[in-house]
């Protein structure tokens, strides 16, 4: 207990009257992102720094309790992969409009994405 005040994790500026710096687990937004109590970032905006995380995907990026977030870290989730076992890398079936082209070029190929959640647990950070 500092000053009197007992430490809260909904707060998001943890030292007052320095936006810098933050805990995470108030300012998000995206309900595939779930962050651990206290957690915080050197930077005023947490989910910027999450790239490539697309609803449709479905993964989730979990982060323990007491992590600490340099700034300029950057997590890279899933829908930044390409799919490594057919004729092509280029992503035909996730962009608008490639989906009949792509089965006529790759000759009607099949693949299969399973669910991968990058996971980062309490005492791993």
């Amino acid at each position: 207990m500092k000053n009197g005040k007992v430490p809260d994790p909904n707060t998001i500026h943890p030292i007052a009257g320095y936006d810098k710096e933050i805990y995470v687990k108030s300012t998000i937004k995206n309900p595939n992102i779930i962050v651990g109590d206290f957690t915080y970032i050197a930077d005023s905006d947490f989910e910027r720094h999450v790239t490539h995380h697309y609803e449709w995907i479905g993964d989730k990026l979990m982060i323990g309790k007491f992590c600490q977030i340099a700034a300029g870290v950057e997590f890279v989730m899933n829908g930044a992969n390409h799919q490594m076992n057919a004729a092509s890398t280029f992503p035909f079936y996730t962009l608008e409009g490639w989906c009949q082209l792509a089965d006529y070029v790759l000759g009607r190929l099949s693949s299969f994405y399973g669910e991968s959640i990058r996971e980062i647990k309490s005492g791993m950070c």
